[in-house]
This record gives structure tokens, C-alpha cells and sequence, in this order.
């Protein structure tokens, strides 16, 4: 788990929006050559959905999804009481990965880094509304993804669907300069109002 903070209020590990927002690919490739990942998600939210703010600020359950994602997995999400930085940082990245309105938050992201381009996007929506069944979700979820990065899977996933979530896929290479530049250029400018 890698937070993301508002500039002036980091604290622990993490990455300061602004530097985030500059380095995305940089981090993305360190975590990789360091062997802190294999693969990288961002969890996407709305400012009101309570349950995920809630998960990710109790310690003994962003502990686990810490634990869980351990080095095959870095997943990134903005820590942030601010409604509108929130909005941002969502427009942000679906913009740069080129999410259309299909999906609802909140979503988690996976993606892959090889070749300095982004492929096997996958995006898996989140449904539960009560916070027990939210964090066994999200736990499920990253659980389910890691396997397929240990069974070298990634590449070879199928749609699936049930009653509690639904896997929604995409395959798409996204040139890794676009991506930065769509960052950069778009996100940082939309962010810094904000900061």
C-alpha cells in the first residue's frame, strides 16, 4: 500500500501529490527494479464512499492489504479529506489510462509496467456497501490478483462475473511519454489549484 498525501501532511511512507504526480512512471519502474512490485493498482474512490476512507484509515485493516500486497504489488491511493483535490486526483488518472464512464466508483486499477509502456489494465468495481464486507472485498480482490501475478496469469485473465463483484477488462498498451505527459501536463496543472 503506497500513500499518496496532500503537500505539508505526509507522514511515514508515501509520496507528496505533487512529486507523485511528476514521477508516476519513475516510481512505477524503481518499485519494479528495487523488487518492491510485479504489478501496480490505484484504488479510485469518491469522497463519499465512506467504507474505503475508512478501511484505508484503520491501521489493522490497511495492515493486512499492506501485508497481503507485500512485494508483488504496489498499490497506490490518495490520502485526503479534500472533496475537490479527491475529484482531481480520479480525473487524473482516469483520464491518463483513457476510463471511460463504464465504470463506477469506487474501482480498483491494475496495471502492468514493462517495456516503458502500461498494459493489462484490469478494472474491478467495488460493491459492498456495508464496511465488513467492503474491507473481505478489497482483501479478495488484491488476494485474487496477486495469484494471478504468482501464476503468471496476467496476461491470460477472462472476464468473470458473480454476485458480489464483477471483473470488467480491458487490454490496452498506453504509450508510457503519453501517460506522463497527459500527467503532467493535465494533472499537476489541476492539482496544484488544489494544494
Amino acid at each position: 500500500m503506497v500513500t499518496i498525501f496532500e503537500q505539508g501532511h505526509g507522514q511515514g511512507i508515501g509520496y507528496m501529490l505533487d512529486s507523485f504526480l511528476k514521477r508516476f512512471i519513475d516510481i512505477c519502474e524503481e518499485h519494479l527494479e528495487n523488487g518492491r512490485a510485479k504489478a501496480f493498482a490505484f484504488l479510485l474512490y469518491d469522497f463519499q464512499n465512506q467504507n474505503i476512507k475508512d478501511i484505508l484509515k484503520n491501521q489493522g485493516g490497511f495492515a493486512q492489504l499492506d501485508r497481503l500486497s507485500g512485494n508483488d504489488l504496489s498499490v497506490f491511493y490518495l490520502h485526503s479529506d479534500n472533496i475537490q483535490l479527491v475529484k482531481v486526483f480520479n480525473e487524473i488518472f482516469l483520464g491518463a489510462f483513457e476510463i471511460k464512464n463504464d465504470y463506477q466508483l469506487p474501482f480498483v486499477l491494475f496495471f502492468t509496467v514493462a517495456d516503458r509502456e502500461v498494459t493489462n489494465i484490469e478494472i474491478v468495481e467495488l460493491e459492498q456497501t456495508n464496511l465488513m464486507f467492503s474491507f473481505k472485498e478489497l482483501y479478495d480482490i488484491t488476494k485474487n490478483y496477486i495469484s494471478k501475478i504468482k501464476d503468471h496469469r496476467i496476461e491470460k485473465i477472462q472476464p468473470k462475473a458473480n454476485k458480489i463483484t464483477a471483473y470488467f477488462r480491458t487490454f490496452k498498451k498506453i504509450a508510457v511519454d503519453k501517460l506522463i505527459n497527459w500527467i503532467i501536463d493535465k494533472g499537476a496543472e489541476k492539482a496544484s489549484e488544489y494544494i
